[in-house]
C-alpha cells in the first residue's frame, strides 16, 4: 500500500482542531511532533493512494483559511508532503505504547500485550490509527483526570463531542452506571463505537449523532465535553437544563487565551467553576451550578 505522509506545522493553540480537519478530509490516523521551537507543532498523517492528494490537500487548505473565523491562529501552516514505504503500519504500532494517564487509568494500544501492574489500575484499550486521537492529548488527559475528581460511582453521564470515545470508556471504568454519547461527526461515532467495542463492559453505553444537546432528553450527573472553545460556548447555554442538582459540567480543550470567554459564559448561565486544570497552554474546567 502507497502513503503519503502530510505534515502540517502549526501552534500548538491550532493543533486539535488541525487534527480534527485532516481526519474530517479522509486522513488514517494522528501522529505529533512537539520538538519544534517555540509555540509551534506538526501534526502529520499518513493519506492512502486511494484518496486524491490534491483534492485532500485543498480541502485541507480551505479548512484552514476558516480558522480565524473561530479566533484560531494557526500561524503559517505550512503543508509538506513526501512518499513512505510499506513499513508505515510497522511503524505506526513502534510509535505507541501504554501510557498511564492518571492513578487509575492507563491507555493501551489495542495490539499491545499489556498487564497491569497495579491491582487498581484500569486499562482504556484504543486504536490510535482510527480517527480523533489517541487519548494522550493534553485536553484528553485533563479531563480523565477530573472525571477521575468528581465520579464516586452509579452516575448518569452525558459525553458531549466524544470523538474516540475515551472519556465515556474511562468514565464506565471509574464507575459510571449510565453513559449517552454525541458527536456530531459521522466518522467520530464510528471510531467510538469501534474504540468501546474493544473494552469489556462498555455494551450499553450509547453513541449517536447529534449536534451538542441539541433535541435530547433527560438530565445527568455528569456532563463533560472536550471541544475547542468556540463549540463549548453554544454548548454552555444548554447545559443547566440538563445538569442535576450538584452535578458538575467539565469543559476541556481551552486555550489559555480563550478562558476569559468560558469563565464569562459559566457565570451568565449561573454556573460556578470550582476548579480550573492547567497543562501547558490548555485549560480544563470542573463547574456546578451557583448555589449548590
Amino acid at each position: 500500500m502507497k502513503l503519503t505522509e502530510v505534515r502540517i506545522t502549526t501552534t500548538n493553540e491550532s493543533e486539535e482542531a488541525v487534527s480534527n480537519l485532516l481526519i474530517t478530509a479522509g486522513a488514517q490516523g494522528i501522529q505529533l511532533d512537539d520538538q519544534l521551537p517555540g509555540d509551534q507543532v506538526a501534526v502529520i498523517t499518513y493519506v492512502t493512494e486511494d484518496i486524491n492528494l490534491a483534492v485532500f490537500i485543498k480541502q485541507v487548505e480551505e479548512g484552514l483559511s476558516h480558522f480565524t473565523e473561530y479566533g484560531l491562529n494557526a500561524g503559517v501552516a505550512t503543508i509538506e508532503t513526501r512518499p513512505v514505504d510499506e513499513q508505515w503500519t510497522t511503524e505506526w504500532e513502534q510509535y505507541y505504547h501504554a501510557e498511564r494517564i492518571t492513578r487509575y487509568l492507563t491507555v493501551v494500544p489495542n495490539w499491545e500485550d499489556y498487564q497491569p501492574a497495579q491491582t487498581d489500575q484500569k486499562v482504556i484499550r484504543l486504536d490510535p490509527g482510527m480517527a480523533f486521537g489517541t487519548g494522550t492529548h493534553p485536553t484528553t488527559k485533563m479531563s480523565l483526570q477530573a472525571l477521575e475528581t468528581t465520579l464516586r460511582g452509579e452516575e448518569t453521564l452525558f459525553d458531549v463531542g466524544t470523538g474516540s470515545g475515551v472519556l465515556s470508556i474511562g468514565a464506565r471504568l471509574l464507575g459510571a452506571k449510565s453513559i449517552r454519547a454525541w458527536d456530531n461527526d459521522p466518522v467520530a461515532v464510528e471510531a467510538a463505537q469501534k474504540n468501546l467495542a474493544m473494552n469489556l463492559g462498555m455494551e450499553d453505553i450509547q453513541v449517536s449523532q447529534n449536534s451538542l444537546l441539541t433535541g435530547i432528553d433527560g438530565t445527568a450527573d455528569v456532563i463533560v465535553a472536550n471541544m475547542l472553545a468556540e463549540v463549548l460556548l453554544p454548548l454552555i447555554p444548554q447545559v443547566p437544563t440538563h445538569l442535576r442538582n450538584h452535578g458538575h459540567l467539565i469543559l476541556a480543550g481551552i486555550y489559555v487565551d480563550q478562558l476569559p470567554k468560558i469563565q464569562a459564559q459559566l457565570a451568565e448561565q449561573q454556573l460556578m467553576a470550582e476548579q480550573i486544570m492547567t497543562v501547558g497552554n490548555w485549560r480544563a474546567v470542573i463547574a456546578t451550578q451557583k448555589g449548590q
